[in-house]
């Protein structure tokens, strides 16, 4: 048997984008043994100096010059321009991505992330490999660089960011309206006293989840600390992720609060400390929303990355699935407010499953073997992406 190639590029300056990355990569696997895929991560093939400039300034600039950052964001937007940088940045900083790909060999090469596209682009254009471009979004909205000649076709997470899209010159027809691709386990329905049990949790108790995302300040510690004020017997469930120092002063607090305390760094459990959860704190990245949507479970929003997450938190609140803390100091009254209000967080719950898409990986790897397996002159339908009861449609 032949196995056909598929590329997966994506660029790690947040863990969202590996997250989509790597269920596609599992999506596309269990539909059959006829592909081989690798994920490239172009932070770990880049030169360093490429790093350094693209990413580590970026980070820079979100921890000690937001305001800078939304300057320059909005700017983008208002101009739209069509790059993150210069085209020969990438050309000279991202050849050994280049020359991967190249080697590789690859007959679909998909995208999750901005840069990621722009690279892919370039190689395309300059002859690096010649197959068909599947760029997936991790963002409810989307920006213009995203929008490339090379790139035969997009699947967006909302509504809203396809009409962006088309508003910038990409043909409906490129369109496909998936969502974002996460691990489908978050919409499993879990028996929660069980799951409670298995996790050392009172269910007699309010169970609040934290989190602070791939990048980006978020005072987990802090956060934490100031849900004493709600007055109410929680039960904190605090991920730091691979934060080490932020798991050390988590760890620092137990005991010390009028709240249960369960520090937890890195862990593949988050789809049961959703379903566990009657509340979510966290950053309003792309991915964690999603998965916080397929599990129905409230949201409040703090700290987000400076334009493309402000945009989200508004965009998430409008739909009632979320409130947003404009400052740390508002977050518990805010979470005293809603935990005080069953039917409140029922309908939000209810309003985040109506609108979740779980099977969002699946639908991009249809896409994906569609594509490979009628090169870039397709006529992709809607089945792709279609929910139970749902006719076939072209985006």
């Amino acid at each position: 048997m032949i196995r056909r190639r598929i590329a997966i590029l994506t660029l790690s300056v947040g863990s969202g984008h590996v997250r989509a990355a790597e269920m596609i990569d599992r999506a596309l696997a269990e539909g059959g043994e006829d592909v081989e895929i690798q994920i490239l991560d172009a932070i770990g093939l880049a030169h360093p100096w490429f790093v350094w400039a693209y990413v580590q300034t970026y980070w820079w600039m979100l921890r000690h010059a937001p305001g800078f950052w939304r300057r320059l964001f909005e700017r983008r937007q208002r101009k739209r321009h069509r790059a993150t940088a210069p085209e020969w940045f990438f050309r000279w900083g991202c050849a050994p991505v280049l020359k991967r790909l190249k080697q590789f060999a690859p007959r679909l090469v998909v995208v999750t992330e901005i840069g990621a596209a722009e690279i892919a682009a370039l190689g395309k254009r300059e002859g690096y490999f010649s197959a068909p471009i599947l760029a997936v979004q991790t963002d409810f909205q989307t920006e213009p660089p995203w929008v490339q000649p090379e790139i035969d076709i997009y699947c967006v997470a909302s509504d809203e960011a396809k009409s962006q899209l088309i508003s910038w010159g990409v043909s409906p027809n490129r369109l496909l309206l998936c969502g974002i691709p996460i691990d489908p386990a978050f919409g499993l329905p879990f028996d929660r006293n069980e799951l409670l049990q298995a996790l050392g949790l009172d269910p007699r108790r309010p169970v609040v989840l934290v989190m602070g995302g791939g990048m980006g300040p978020m005072p987990m510690d802090e956060i934490v600390q100031s849900l004493e004020l709600c007055g109410l017997p929680l039960q904190v469930v605090a991920v730091a992720g691979h934060d080490q120092a932020l798991r050390s002063r988590l760890d620092a607090l137990r005991g010390k609060l009028a709240l249960d305390i369960h520090p937890f760094g890195w862990s593949d459990r988050i789809p049961e400390f959703m379903a566990a959860a009657g509340l979510l704190i966290t950053k309003p990245g792309g991915v964690t929303s999603a998965e916080a949507l397929t599990a129905g479970l409230p949201m409040v929003l703090t700290h987000p990355i400076p334009g493309p997450e402000e945009r989200h938190s508004k965009y998430l609140e409008g739909l009632g699935v979320a409130v947003r803390a404009d400052d740390s100091r508002q977050i518990p009254q805010l979470v005293h407010s809603l935990l005080g209000d069953p039917d409140r967080l029922k309908e939000m719950g209810r309003r985040g499953r109506d609108i979740a898409r779980p099977d969002a990986a699946h639908a991009v790897a249809q896409v994906g073997r569609a594509m490979l397996d009628r090169g870039t002159y397709i006529d992709l339908l809607a089945t792709a992406h279609a929910r139970p009861g749902e006719s076939a449609y072209l985006m």
